[in-house]
């Protein structure tokens, strides 16, 4: 009977260890509950979308996601900054207007030195207005310029949990990055960031040179390209002959933000330049609009030297026809190109035609 028992147990255990899901299967298991969650249907409820900024009722940098700022070297990205930080503090500033009330910012900067940092605290005050009190409770500003690539992530990710910022600016995403050509570390990069911004349901806002090339507008390396393809908003800083700086929205997964200009100025400060711009670009259209005139008459001068020169060859005077197909030859414009010419210049006084003759001036031309 005991070992009847026995051979019971013993065959409850083994059917037990049979039941149990091996590791792999549990794994797959739970890969499945993940992919689960991750589908969307027709009953899926999403939020839309909030934004921290807007241009003109257009909204940027929309909160869990990452977005870009690209430009070349001194092109204006550090002073664009200033304008979104500004605008986040006080509701609004020049054309930006914050959409979050009463945001708290974290600003980590890795290429300027502390002293240089600080010059931005003192811009945001001469911007916003705002009481030290106010602005030391609302901006999180930081300098990790001498922070290692390897603890930059670890860093971030441990302010965002202190402060619990809605909108994170990295001015210096490449810091991040034992190499900027590196697709590996790169990628990992970018799906960190998207996950710290979808835990904490914040905007991560990156500041990343475009290539050296003055025709390659394309972020640096496989860095600027991952983050291109996953940002919610690219934006692009262009400095001007003038000064003025231009941010543009190239690449928007909805609305295209409008185009907004600054510019420093004698006092160093910001300024908007939306109506300086306006002015430099109508005085630009002016004198491409004059340039292609003096080229068209320079050319309708030389044209007419032709025709006075062949006329003089033939006495003074010359048979409309005849003239017609010696400046086809000259010019090799076509028939129909020479004969309105001819009559151009016939209305405009540079030449005289009667009964079909042309001559070079009235007093050879024939009566009626």
């Amino acid at each position: 009977m005991e070992a009847f028992r026995s051979q019971v147990l013993a065959d409850t255990i083994v059917a037990q260890a049979v039941a149990q899901p091996t590791s792999e299967e549990q794994a797959r298991a739970e890969r499945l509950g993940v992919l689960t969650e991750a589908r969307i249907s027709t009953q899926t409820v999403v939020n839309p979308e909030r934004y921290a900024l807007s241009v003109d009722g257009v909204g940027i940098f929309a909160l869990s996601d990452i977005h870009g700022v690209k430009g070349k070297q001194k092109s204006g990205k550090s002073g664009a900054l200033k304008v979104f930080v500004a605008a986040l503090l006080n509701g609004q500033q020049f054309r930006v207007k914050s959409e979050l009330e009463e945001p708290v910012v974290l600003f980590i900067d890795t290429e300027q030195q502390a002293a240089d940092v600080k010059l931005v605290i003192g811009e945001l005050k001469q911007m916003t207005g705002r009481e030290n009190e106010y602005i030391d409770s609302h901006l999180y500003l930081y300098t990790l310029r001498r922070m290692s690539y390897d603890s930059l992530l670890s860093d971030t990710r441990l302010l965002i949990e202190l402060h619990h910022p809605q909108v994170v600016f990295i001015d210096g995403l490449v810091d991040y990055v034992a190499s900027f050509n590196d697709e590996v570390m790169s990628r990992e990069l970018i799906h960190d960031l998207l996950l710290i911004c979808e835990e904490h349901q914040c905007a991560i806002v990156n500041v990343l040179h475009e290539n050296k090339a003055a025709d390659d507008a394309n972020m640096r390396g496989h860095l600027g390209t991952v983050l291109a393809q996953k940002a919610g908003t690219v934006l692009q800083c262009q400095r001007g002959k003038t000064g003025i700086i231009s941010v543009s929205c190239p690449d928007a997964r909805h609305g295209t933000m409008p185009t907004f200009n600054l510019r420093f100025g004698a006092d160093g400060h910001l300024m908007d330049a939306d109506l300086q711009h306006q002015q430099e670009q109508q005085a630009e259209r002016e004198r491409k609009a004059a340039a292609k005139q003096a080229a068209k008459e320079l050319v309708l001068n030389q044209r007419l030297n032709v025709a006075l020169h062949i006329i003089a060859e033939n006495g003074g005077s010359i048979m409309r026809n005849e003239l017609t197909t010696k400046l086809e030859k000259e010019t090799k414009l076509s028939r129909p190109s020479v004969s309105k010419f001819i009559s151009q210049m016939v209305k405009d006084g540079k030449l005289y035609e009667a009964q079909k003759v042309i001559t070079a001036t009235p007093e050879t031309a024939l009566p009626f």
